[in-house]
């Protein structure tokens, strides 16, 4: 599968390229190209030098769109509708299937759930914003950008799929079990989205608090 990281080029950007490159033509896309393809290279030099599969490009966030079937938005959440919106105006998004990790959270000394009183979620905030035709998952919330870049961390988590499209939750679904030891959920529409977002918070405190390693969820 064809599948461009926007935003690729940092935080939890890193772990979903490297993983997902195993199985997939990975692209990592950012406002500048060649910021992009340093990046990948730097990516696929570390992937090299562990004898696993690399191939991963680096393009303008626009084209990484153009070439994809899943566009995964790996952006802050100030920078996510505005990122939407200037694809929508290249025309870089059609018929894709785009997944929204974003969560609307500020951090003084512990992290806040923050969504705009009108959405409620930085998912349905996306969902908005979208063009008609475009399948949208909300997903990976949940996973620690440390470790997942990390890939000699097993993962061992559940990550929770949301999406009003059943083949597109699929998909999603598909590609987090692709990461390592993870269980996808199925979490319902993109109404429960919310849910699942506010969970990122609470765990980056919990860390904080008891002075932990970045911690995910399991359920058992």
């Amino acid at each position: 599968m064809k599948i461009a990281i926007i935003g690729g080029t940092g935080d939890i950007g890193e772990g979903l390229a490297l993983r997902l490159a195993q199985q997939n033509d990975v692209i990592i896309g950012s406002r500048e190209a060649a910021k992009a393809q340093e990046a990948a290279d730097g990516y696929n030099k570390l992937l090299k030098e562990r004898g696993m599969r690399d191939g991963i490009r680096g393009m303008s966030n626009e084209e990484a769109a153009k070439n994809a079937e899943v566009v995964i938005l790996a952006v802050r959440y100030q920078f996510a509708v505005p990122t939407v919106q200037a694809l929508i105006n290249a025309g870089a998004l059609k018929d894709q299937i785009v997944i929204t990790p974003i969560v609307p959270m500020s951090k003084q000394k512990l992290c806040s759930f923050t969504p705009a009183a009108q959405y409620g979620s930085a998912t349905k905030e996306c969902s908005a914003a979208l063009p008609e035709g475009v399948r949208l998952v909300s997903t990976f919330q949940s996973l620690p950008a440390p470790r997942l870049a990390d890939l000699d961390d097993k993962l061992g988590f559940d990550v929770i799929v949301c999406a009003d499209d059943e083949e597109a939750k699929k998909t999603a679904m598909k590609l987090a079990e692709q990461l390592g030891d993870i269980r996808a959920l199925d979490g319902g529409t993109l109404a429960e989205a919310g849910l699942i977002e506010s969970l990122t918070p609470l765990l980056i405190n919990l860390a904080i608090k008891n002075k932990t390693k970045p911690l995910s969820i399991k359920f058992v």
